[in-house]
């Protein structure tokens, strides 16, 4: 029969054992989790396939392209190769601005906002045209279909703005953003975009660029869509935006002298994913020129490529889909696109 010393001599094995089991376990289990965790960075499970879920796409409707010389092409990114966007998209359903609901009293009621109360004139059964004379002279034209419009004024004729001085950018973007939250044309993808500031001076009937807020007299303000996906937003011009008011430094009715306003809604929540062109074979593309060209300063006959990116379009003609295009851009302010999704989900 074992005495207390052989009790106590093989109880203390047991726990010796136990503690270096336990922390055997403790160990494997941490060493497990850190391999679990590389080998699914390093081999990611695939994405479920693309839902394709709108079917067939039409193409983006690109601008005309640019008048250019350009017959060769040279890829001079940082890495010397085009980046790996992965195999497919989000695509977004975009639907028509106000088809039902804009109608002919929203859009009279949205004129009155803005000073004109005149009966319009229509130009056919989408186009209103209302006139407005006064303290400041203009012309509003509303699209009913897709929401888009136009204010031109006659600032040219007002002693006071001609020799008015712009105000700051702050207070340019505040008077612009003030504007279309009245009217409520304000969404959140537009309240949270980048802006842009072009400063302007009186000319004889025209705006003309200035180089500083000292010198101008007005303040073009360019309102982008705001990042999609954590991918920017391309217009048709690389520094233009589809909303853009002018401004002046005048608190009254004289703050705003013109507008043009071609946003058209995304259904963030109303999407499908599709397959991707990879950005070599967009690259390859371009080359034989099946991409447009949209912008491209002088007449060089050589285009160097500094940067590929991927980017959702928004175009001013409307569009029944917001997708991803692949832009690339170089010297002499070259500027092209080609689409990125898979051509078998396009059609012309």
């Amino acid at each position: 029969m074992a005495n207390l010393t052989e009790t106590a001599h093989y109880a203390r094995k047991v726990i010796k054992f136990s503690a270096v089991g336990l922390v055997s376990i403790i160990i494997l289990r941490f060493s497990w989790g850190i391999f679990f965790r590389w080998w699914m960075a390093v081999h990611p499970p695939p994405p479920p396939p693309p839902t394709v879920a709108f079917g067939v796409l039409l193409a983006p409707v690109f601008p005309v392209p640019a008048k250019n010389s350009i017959s060769a092409y040279r890829l001079e990114t940082v890495s010397g190769v085009t980046p790996d966007f992965g195999i497919q998209a989000k695509v977004f359903f975009m639907p028509s601005f106000r088809a039902n609901v804009l109608g002919a009293e929203l859009a009279t009621k949205m004129a009155n906002s803005m000073g004109f109360s005149q009966p319009p004139e229509t130009t056919d059964e989408q186009i209103y045209v209302w006139s407005r004379s006064g303290a400041l002279p203009g012309e509003l034209k509303i699209n009913l279909i897709t929401g888009f419009f136009s204010l031109n004024t006659a600032w040219h004729q007002d002693a006071e703005l001609v020799k008015s001085r712009a105000p700051s950018e702050q207070d340019a973007v505040r008077y612009a953003n003030d504007f279309l939250s009245r009217l409520s044309l304000l969404p959140p993808d537009l309240e949270t975009g980048k802006t842009r500031v072009e400063y302007l001076k009186a000319g004889a009937g025209v705006l003309l660029p200035a180089v500083s807020q000292s010198e101008a007299n007005f303040a073009r303000v360019h309102i982008f869509r705001a990042d999609v996906n954590s991918w920017p937003v391309a217009t048709e011009k690389q520094d233009e935006a589809l909303v853009q008011v002018i401004v002046s430094s005048n608190t009254s009715a004289k703050q705003i002298i013109g507008v043009e306003y071609k946003y058209s809604p995304v259904a963030i929540d109303k999407s499908a994913t599709y397959p991707l062109r990879s950005a070599q074979t967009a690259w390859q593309q371009l080359q034989s020129g099946e991409g447009v060209i949209t912008q491209v300063v002088g007449g060089t006959a050589e285009a160097v490529v500094r940067n590929v990116e991927m980017a959702y379009y928004d175009s001013s003609t409307p569009q029944e889909f917001f997708q991803p295009v692949y832009v690339f851009k170089g010297d002499n302010g070259f500027k092209a696109y080609v689409p990125a999704i898979d051509p078998k989900w396009l059609s012309k």
